[in-house]
């Protein structure tokens, strides 16, 4: 009897297991040959965390916006009472914004910092940039040009600027990007600071990321998008402030080859950004993979998906975003994808869900499949849109 109810038990078990698994349907929409970028995926991650500017170009991949990406005003100042405006309408201190587009940049952290405790409403989680790739490179010269019009000076004297030496001259030929770093900074909202410390990235005094879990070195390369501004509460020195996505790979994970992805979407939790950054926070990002598929192997592809640090997610804002109508969620545990080709031929993803979500107000689906005959090499987008109030992050493991 007992042998019969264990027997039973574990049919069941298997029955419910393939119950939650559904299917969706995806065509393949390209059969060109796998970009050099995509191809990197397929490195082992020692040799992306060798090359800087592999790694970054691997990150560049990576498409991220936001609802409110336009700008609603050239500048924000501090919201301390009467003194944030006065020092803003009198004295000039404040953010100026470099474009009125909220922008994406790729780099190389050179340094990072934190608040050690909070200050009126800001407790700042920064990362400083350099960059290998010339685009972006070329975005912070303009950055540097527009400060040195401005010619500000901080009003800290150890802190003077000598616009007449680089960053601010430069000869193009010779650029010592060490020069030219890019200042990344946010207030993640104040309820979730420690449960980011442990699930996302360090938030609290005395952890460095080479010993955090999801970085494992003190110079990752990372992607950052926002406000492209001038900080002229000081020198006017280049910032994104606030970033409002992050993402970057961790390459040491216990798999040489698994791609695990971490990327968080944020409303900056300070009160200095009304009109940049401001709930709800509504984006979606798409994530790069590429998987070599061997004919003789049975095996599919992964993706799985775990919830990290979230908050409260709102369905009806998620409506207002232009996205596929083939898509899904996670109220599934596990979901197989099937990829057709023009000839019959299926290709199968599983996706699978560590932990169920019960809304609408966050959605996955694939975009840009391309299948590459002569390398065998299936690659595309894995997207998702969040609508939540403060915040949304995540970790996704690509597993061929």
């Amino acid at each position: 009897m007992k042998h019969l109810f264990l027997l039973l038990l574990i049919t069941v078990s298997a029955h419910l297991s393939f119950s939650q698994t559904t299917q969706i349907a995806y065509k393949i929409s390209s059969y060109g040959t796998t970009g050099k970028a995509f191809k990197n995926l397929l490195l082992s991650n020692a040799a992306i965390e060798d090359n800087d500017t592999i790694n970054e170009e691997i990150l560049d991949l990576v498409n991220p916006m936001v609802l409110d990406s336009v700008l609603g005003r050239k500048k924000e100042h501090h919201q301390l009472f009467l003194v944030g405006w006065l020092i803003h309408a009198f004295g000039d201190y404040n953010w100026r914004a470099v474009s009125m587009v909220k922008e994406k940049f790729v780099g190389t952290v050179r340094r990072d910092s934190r608040s050690g405790e909070e200050e009126f409403t800001e407790y700042d989680i920064n990362f400083d940039l350099n960059f290998h790739l010339k685009k972006y490179l070329n975005r912070v010269f303009n950055s540097y040009d527009t400060q040195k019009n401005y010619h500000r000076q901080d009003f800290r004297p150890k802190h003077r600027t000598n616009y007449s030496a680089p960053p601010f001259t430069r000869d193009t030929n010779d650029i010592d990007i060490q020069r030219y770093r890019l200042h990344c900074e946010m207030t993640p909202p104040a309820p979730f600071r420690v449960q980011l410390h442990y699930l996302f990235y360090p938030t609290q005094p005395g952890l460095s990321l080479k010993d955090h879990p999801n970085f494992g070195t003190d110079h990752p390369s990372m992607g950052f998008y926002g406000p492209n501004c001038l900080d002229c509460n000081h020198n006017c020195h280049p910032e994104v402030h606030p970033y409002e996505w992050t993402w970057w790979l961790n390459l040491h994970g216990t798999d040489p080859q698994a791609k695990i992805w971490l990327t968080g979407l944020f409303c900056e939790g300070s009160n200095r950004f009304r009109h940049w950054s401001h709930e709800p926070k509504v984006g979606k990002i798409a994530i790069p993979f590429a998987f070599a598929i061997n004919d003789n192997n049975n095996i599919n592809p992964t993706i799985t998906v775990e919830h990290l640090v979230i908050n409260k997610f709102l369905e009806r804002e998620l409506r207002n975003l232009n996205i596929t109508d083939t898509t899904f969620d996670s109220r599934i545990e596990n979901r197989l994808i099937i990829i057709n080709d023009n000839n019959g031929v299926q290709y199968n993803i599983k996706i699978s869900f560590k932990s169920i979500l019960l809304t609408q107000g966050l959605k996955y689906w694939l975009s840009d499949i391309n299948w590459d005959a002569q390398n065998h090499i299936l690659s595309g987008y894995f997207n998702f849109a969040a609508a939540v109030k403060e915040l949304y992050t995540t970790r996704l493991i690509f597993k061929n």
